[in-house]
């Protein structure tokens, strides 16, 4: 598979393409729908499947409050390479292509770089400044068609990457995890914190996480440290109430493990929530809380995921 970081650095490509556009945040039902479609016209017409998306998002870019990802770039990227995808542009969202008029993006990206023969796109599509492209501007199009996939639904319910953000803001993170590709993930570097973890009898590992995510709880969760190593354990994520309550944190206690691993990268995959971060009055009831978290994750462990 070919990954092209930018808009600029692509050339006419080799070929007639069936494209695909959008975030594919998590990949829902509904951007596998997207992908299959693209990747089933691509094959029957032999032509180059193609996914058009952006990174950073645009709601990162434009620091939408109470935004978050639900998967890291990597995972992404993975999930089009397995899926069949030839060829994923990876533009990195700005200032100035946001402001790309929708002519402008149908005649420069689509039919002069990608020569675009197919284009997928859902029926909520918008695209181009201010949002002003929709399904009526490309539907008129003449040098490629446009085909729509339906929005899919559950409960009648719109499946989005919006509606799956927001279960997993209020604590339902198993249903969230059911509408993903993989469980909803972080993933940073491990770096030193205060040690109070290993003072109450429950040493952590700290993520460097780059933003605060509004999330809280302790939560049941898998670990793959390096991209080989794979544990279990308890996460925690907010501003320590019992302590300092300032500053956003994610930190992991991972069962069964006492090596050095200070500066390694780690996924955290999250599983369930078992409860809200809570101030504690005294140490002796947070870890007499611990303890019960700690015991209540291993029986889930072992009822539930046979582990």
């Amino acid at each position: 598979m070919e990954i092209i970081d930018n808009l600029q650095n692509l050339k006419n490509l080799d070929g007639r393409s069936v494209v695909t556009i959008g975030n594919f945040d998590g990949v829902h039902a509904g951007h596998r729908e997207l992908i299959n479609e693209a990747l089933a016209l691509a094959n029957v017409n032999n032509m180059n499947p193609v996914v058009l998306t952006f990174d950073p998002l645009p709601e990162e870019f434009f620091e939408r409050k109470g935004f978050f990802k639900l998967m890291p770039i990597a995972d992404k990227l993975e999930y089009f390479r397995i899926a069949g995808i030839k060829t994923v542009i990876k533009v990195p969202f700005s200032k100035k292509f946001s402001e790309t008029s929708a002519p402008t993006f149908v005649q420069e990206i689509l039919i002069n770089k990608l020569q675009t023969k197919y284009l997928i796109v859902g029926e909520d599509f918008k695209f181009g400044r201010n949002r002003e492209g929709n399904y009526n501007t490309l539907s008129n199009e003449k040098k490629f068609k446009t085909k729509i996939v339906s929005v899919i639904k559950d409960s009648d319910m719109k499946i989005s990457s919006s509606m799956i953000r927001d279960l997993i803001v209020a604590g339902d993170i198993e249903k969230a995890n059911g509408y993903l590709i993989n469980e909803f993930a972080m993933d940073g570097y491990i770096v030193h914190g205060e040690k109070m973890g290993r003072k109450l009898g429950y040493p952590t590992a700290n993520i460097e996480i780059c933003k605060s995510f509004p999330i809280n709880g302790i939560f049941l969760v898998k670990v793959v440290i390096e991209n080989t190593e794979v544990k279990f354990g308890l996460a925690s994520i907010g501003n320590k109430p019992t302590f300092s309550g300032k500053k956003d944190l994610l930190e992991v206690f991972i069962f069964d493990y006492n090596s050095d691993i200070y500066g390694k990268k780690m996924k955290v995959y999250f599983f369930e929530k078992l409860r809200n971060q809570i101030k504690f009055k005294d140490e002796n009831d947070l870890i007499r809380q611990m303890n019960h978290d700690s015991a209540n994750a291993r029986n889930m462990l072992k009822a539930k995921y046979g582990l």
